[in-house]
């Protein structure tokens, strides 16, 4: 009977990925042209001194999984992380690809002197980027911040001026309001010093490593290593540092962060275990920057601008609950490159050589195709007894007796051993071959279950004192996760009783089941903030339009197979993606209740299909992929900020991080050029390899998908003579053509950019100016925007890239329960249906907001309006609609009669008024024809 169930149940699931019914009521829903004979839609009540759509409000929680603002509508939060530059340091200037890790005397590691003075960007631009943001009808700033920023100089030892500047930058933000901000601590695989992003190195020296020494040893691969420097920076493999999670250094760093008293109880550190050391400080740096935040910006908490602060970034179990340290867990799936077994990452740390196997990404899953020798040739990732003296010393580092400083930790609690009679100091005075011959057969593995036994551990235990039957990632994150977490919270709510605290657990796991804790963890003011990214995406660097998986099926086990999570078609990739992101909102009501729920990292590289967008200017997949995304989002009704905003993307490097390129903004995107026949005449970029094109393709690399996740000057757009942002404002005295068939025709005719006298344009760069709406310099022809960058799915004038993606209608705030909301891109339809209580006596002085950018809907009339009841205004200089749930005053036609009680009222905005012949409709046709059609894919 079970087997029967489950087969009807996966059936039942899986047709339901193919359908293309929507959720949207159409039932009584008219179109507004009927009611109104002038197209020209009323105007929301002129404020001249607003500049947001909505201000910030100190925003609460309905009990229901909602933001609440002060007039009880509930609140979408839609945005963006900034920055991704906060990786990298200013001084010296140091991308992943700059500087030498096997130099031990090279620049890269002068950890101490580093300054992150300077970002996310300078002061001067910064105002100039968060109104870009703000122009695609983002409301929400996830604001990146490293420990290394803070505290890189040493222990306790903080960086004032970057503070200071962090306080600056956020004033920017207050001034261009209408903009939320959550600060975050981020981080990837630990710190810049193991490949990655956020930890100081000084950390490493805490623990006994040495971080020169991590190239010679594999401890961690590094975008700078001489092998991949290269003017093609596609050497180095896609998602490659995303191995480094399964190295040495890594790993070490996060078991000894959130573990060290379980496992290394004898590692003591100025008088207490490695791990409180480590948190303590990690704790305290966030904490030295929050209370300054609170205490020199008082008005951004009351106001409600600064949300709160979330705990960390994409936390990591290190080895908590590994089996087998000598045999590569099915778990790990993401294997690129030289992939060791932990045994072997341990020897390699002590000098010991290895023969690792390499792996590759192929479209049947990983693949094993060699072996590769990595001699570290004796030298070891562990400082020795003489180093740690001069770096003790320097650190005011006092640590135990105990703590056998210059040999491996692992060896120290006898989870492996070498032969004692080996003479170490004679290892690189003998040939390889003699070296491999000692560390395959005179090294031995004695506890490879070490990470996961619960025997002879008293502090495994949970918080009821229960001892768990097993250590994996439950444990994991119900016990020890959230005594970290417990420790921030604390932290977070001392300083400001009413912030809201963000939590992460780590990335696409089961968040903890706290629901009901008597310590009551979860309170109205706690968000949960999982990520999301398409493993297939990310590692073929495509959009697959034929196949996709159910990543979050396939790792909750609901396949007998996992080839039977595969899906297949657009349409049910989308609906997948939903589904995907209705059951993480599922997952969090019922382990942490009824919380909202924001997806703080989602996004999609851009540098697809070979780079190929960087030389014909059509982002194609990446708006097919982006927009998947979008509607997987909106459909699960969930806030989000998605990755991210790079302010010193180029096309050659990317974000200069990793070879990752997700940036939603480009300069080397701003100003293309194009030919007759739509060519890209001005590429920013000539020396841009252009690999061969690979379609990704998903049958039999399922489990792959398991473990992946995934300088511009602003001045330069001030003084541009056609920097116009995403809409269709002019520059000041410049007015928009009348919505008219006519107006059109004319405009269409004229074509090119509006031509701007000298002596204008340098007045315009001249002038002091507060907004970035006023440089915009606008195209004469909209309509003409609309054909070449909607339809051809080049970057807008400004930059942004894939920007019929980026810039969609969405619901901000409502005092409806929503019910649906879908934005068809292939038709610029957008519906959203809600259900309202016609008793509640506010819905005059609240109506439902509604972001309607002009990118979208350039002459939106009330011919592209459908509605069940109430009446609309468009505020055409910010953008968005008011729906009120009430009978327009002003109406002079006929009223239909007044619904009474709970209700559901829909609105359809679909572009009938642009010039692309298919996306009007002919006067004589119904709007039934196309209201079953509300959910199409986009091909």
């Amino acid at each position: 009977m079970r087997s029967a169930k489950y087969a009807r149940d996966a059936i039942s699931d899986r047709v339901s990925l193919y359908s293309s019914a929507s959720r949207v009521s159409v039932s009584g829903v008219m179109p507004l042209r009927r009611k109104y004979t002038d197209n020209g839609i009323a105007s929301t009540s002129t404020d001249n001194s607003q500049s947001s759509i909505l201000e910030c409000v100190p925003l609460e929680t309905d009990g229901k999984g909602n933001f609440v603002d002060s007039l009880g509508r509930k609140t979408t939060l839609r945005g963006i992380n900034v920055d991704g530059a906060m990786k990298l340091p200013v001084e010296p200037a140091m991308t992943s690809y700059e500087g030498d890790s096997s130099d031990e005397n090279n620049i890269f590691f002068d950890g101490n002197n580093v300054s992150f003075v300077g970002r996310p960007f300078p002061l001067e631009e910064a105002e100039l980027h968060f109104q870009r943001i703000k122009s695609w009808g983002f409301n929400t700033i996830r604001y990146l911040l490293t420990w290394e920023a803070i505290e890189h100089a040493g222990p306790d030892v903080y960086d004032d001026d970057f503070v200071d500047y962090t306080i600056k930058i956020l004033e920017i933000i207050h001034k261009v309001g209408g903009l939320y901000v959550f600060l975050e601590m981020h981080q990837d695989v630990w710190s810049r010093f193991s490949g990655g992003s956020g930890a100081p190195m000084w950390t490493y020296y805490a623990v006994g490593l040495e971080p020169k020494r991590f190239t010679a040893t594999e401890a961690a691969i590094f975008h700078n290593e001489p092998r991949f420097h290269s003017d093609d920076p596609d050497h180095y493999h896609k998602m490659f540092w995303v191995s480094n999670y399964k190295r040495l250094a890594p790993l070490v760093m996060f078991t000894l962060f959130f573990s060290g008293k379980i496992y290394f109880p004898d590692l003591i550190i100025n008088n207490v275990n490695i791990q409180d050391y480590l948190q303590d400080h990690y704790h305290n740096a966030l904490k030295y920057v929050w209370e300054a935040v609170n205490e020199r910006l008082p008005s951004m908490i009351l106001d409600g601008t600064i949300l709160g602060f979330e705990l960390m970034n994409e936390p990591n179990m290190g080895l908590v609950g590994h089996a087998s340290l000598d045999v590569i867990p099915m778990t790990q799936q993401l294997r690129v490159g030289t992939t060791p077994t932990i045994f072997q990452c341990m020897k390699l740390g002590m000098g010991f050589p290895c023969e690792i196997d390499e792996y590759r990404i192929t479209l049947t899953g990983p693949q094993c195709y060699g072996k590769k020798l990595i001699d570290p040739k004796g030298l070891r990732a562990w400082i020795s007894p003489e180093e740690a003296i001069t770096i003790d010393q320097k650190y005011g580092f006092k640590r135990d007796s105990k703590w056998k400083l210059g040999t491996c930790i692992f060896a120290n609690v006898d989870i492996w051993s070498w032969d004692k009679t080996i003479d170490m100091h004679n290892l690189p005075y003998l040939t390889p071959q003699e070296r491999l011959d000692i560390s395959d057969n005179r090294c031995e593995l004695h506890l490879p279950e070490y990470f996961n036994q619960v025997s002879n551990r008293p502090s495994l235990t949970t918080f009821h004192g229960v001892r768990p039957s097993k250590v994996d990632a439950e444990y994991f994150i119900n016990n020890i996760f959230i005594d970290f977490y417990l420790k921030f919270k604390e932290i977070i709510r001392a300083i400001s009783p009413n912030a809201f605290v963000f939590i992460q657990p780590p990335v696409l796991e089961i968040p903890p089941n706290i629901k009901r804790d008597s310590r009551h963890i979860i309170d109205s003011k706690t968000v949960y903030c999982p990520h999301y990214y398409d493993g297939m995406s990310l590692m073929f660097k495509g959009w697959n339009t034929k196949y996709n998986v159910d990543t979050l099926g396939i790792m909750r086990g609901r396949y007998l197979n996992p080839v039977l999570g595969i899906v297949f078609g657009e349409r049910a990739i989308r609906n997948c993606i939903k589904k995907q992101f209705v059951e993480i909102k599922k997952e969090c009501e019922d382990n942490l209740g009824c919380i909202p729920v924001l997806m703080s990292e989602t996004g999609m590289p851009f540098d697809m299909d070979g780079k190929r967008a960087y030389f014909n200017g059509r982002y194609y997949s990446q708006t097919a992929a982006l927009d998947a995304l979008s509607n997987a989002l909106e459909g699960a009704n969930l806030s989000h900020t998605y990755w991210c905003y790079t302010s010193i993307n180029n096309h050659k490097w990317g974000d200069r991080w990793n070879n990752e390129d997700f940036s939603f903004w480009s300069s080397d995107d701003r100003n293309l050029e194009f030919d007759e026949n739509d060519k890209l005449t001005n590429p920013p970029v000539e020396d841009i390899p252009i690999p061969c094109s690979r379609r990704g393709s998903l049958v039999n690399s399922l489990k792959s998908i398991k473990s992946s996740r995934r300088s511009n000057d602003a001045s330069v757009l001030v003084k541009s003579a056609v920097s116009r942002l995403q809409g269709f404002r002019g520059f000041r005295g410049f007015q928009e053509p009348a919505n008219t068939p006519e107006s059109r025709t004319s405009s269409s005719e004229t074509g090119g950019p509006l031509e701007i006298p000298p002596e204008k344009l340098m007045e315009e760069e001249n002038a002091e100016t507060h907004s970035v709406l006023d440089l915009s310099v606008i195209s004469s022809t909209s309509g003409n925007v609309q054909l070449k960058h909607n339809r051809r799915c080049f970057p807008s004038p400004d930059g942004v890239r894939a920007p019929s993606a980026v810039i969609r209608p969405y619901l901000m705030a409502t005092k409806g329960e929503i019910q649906a909301m879908e934005f068809d891109l292939r038709t610029v339809k957008f519906a959203l249906t809600v259900s309202i209580n016609r008793a509640d006596y506010s819905l005059p002085e609240a109506p439902t907001i509604i972001f309607v950018p002009k990118w979208q809907y350039p002459y939106l009339n009330y011919g592209d309006i459908y509605l069940t009841s109430g009446y609309v205004k468009y505020n055409r200089l910010l953008e968005y609609m008011e729906w009120y749930h009430t009978e327009d005053a002003d109406d002079l036609g006929e009223t239909p009669p007044q619904r009474t009680g709970t209700v559901q009222e829909t609105i359809i905005i679909k572009n009938n008024s642009g010039i692309l012949p298919e996306n009007r409709l002919r006067e004589d046709e119904s709007y039934f024809t196309w209201a079953g059609d509300l959910n199409c894919p986009i091909t």
